[in-house]
């Protein structure tokens, strides 16, 4: 089945599993212990999609960063919550080179696409660190359900960032629930791939991405990429993948139907 669409990179099941379980391997080849904070400073992507698997196989706690926020405020999110190494986007290097020397606890920054230039980066980035790596995977029947999963921070609010952690349990319970009231669903029955696919509009450091990254997978769906929301690239992706489900904040919503070049794309496959 196909699991993921990012730009014109598309993933079978077989390779995203893989992918994850080599960057678990990268992360222990690296030195990351158990509960080690791997955070991610990415807008949506494969390789983040990856990390919501590859970062728990080893044994360690992901945290997605808010690419919005200003360096003294990702600063502040690293050092609260003690991570050790850091993932980031090409586009977003300014950014971390911001705040870099502020967070002395993280010991690694790698680069998650194009080649590393800048001597405080490691100069293996994450595509040369999975194509190097065993792939590592844990027996889940020694997983404690309770143990920290995911670490977000919050925003926008009146004072410092707070963490809200997310454990194993909370993960799966939600997927469970989303699945249960039918949002995203696979007809068991039927000897087809999943018809489920979900365009992430929604960025995945968001509140958990809403859960999608956990839901889609799942039942099998495909996981549709786009790094940033922009009405004609939506709905060229509506059209292009056959999306069927996406989520929408007013502003979003608001900004596809005023969109001039709407009724130019077929969204029919939307339910």
């Amino acid at each position: 089945d196909l699991a993921i669409v990012c730009g014109d990179e598309r993933f079978t099941y077989a390779q995203f599993a893989d992918r994850a379980a080599r960057l678990a391997g990268a992360l222990l080849g690296e030195g990351a212990r158990s509960g080690d904070r791997v955070a991610f400073l990415s807008t949506n992507c494969h390789r983040l999609l990856e990390g919501y698997y590859g970062v728990l196989e080893a044994d360690c706690v992901l945290l997605p960063l808010n690419v919005r926020l200003a360096p003294a405020e990702l600063s502040y999110v690293l050092n609260d919550a003690g991570a050790r190494f850091l993932f980031v986007e090409q586009a977003l290097l300014p950014l971390a080179e911001a705040f870099r020397r502020d967070v002395p606890g993280i010991e690694r920054i790698y680069l998650l696409d194009g080649a590393p230039e800048a001597d405080w980066l490691s100069p293996h980035g994450y595509e040369e660190l999975i194509a190097t790596a065993a792939p590592h995977h844990r027996d889940v029947m020694e997983v404690d359900e309770n143990a920290l999963a995911e670490l977000f921070y919050t925003s926008g609010t009146s004072d410092a960032p707070r963490g809200v952690m997310l454990t194993h349990r909370n993960i799966y319970l939600h997927a469970l629930l989303v699945i249960a009231s039918g949002r995203t669903s696979r007809d068991v029955t039927a000897n087809t791939c999943c018809d489920t696919v979900v365009l992430h509009t929604t960025p995945l450091f968001h509140a958990n991405g809403w859960g999608t990254a956990h839901t889609v997978t799942l039942v099998g769906g495909t996981h549709v990429m786009v790094h940033q929301f922009t009405p004609a690239e939506v709905l060229r992706l509506i059209e292009r993948e056959k999306v069927t489900n996406c989520s929408l904040v007013p502003t979003m919503a608001n900004a596809l139907v005023n969109c001039a070049d709407r009724e130019k794309y077929d969204l029919s496959s939307l339910r």
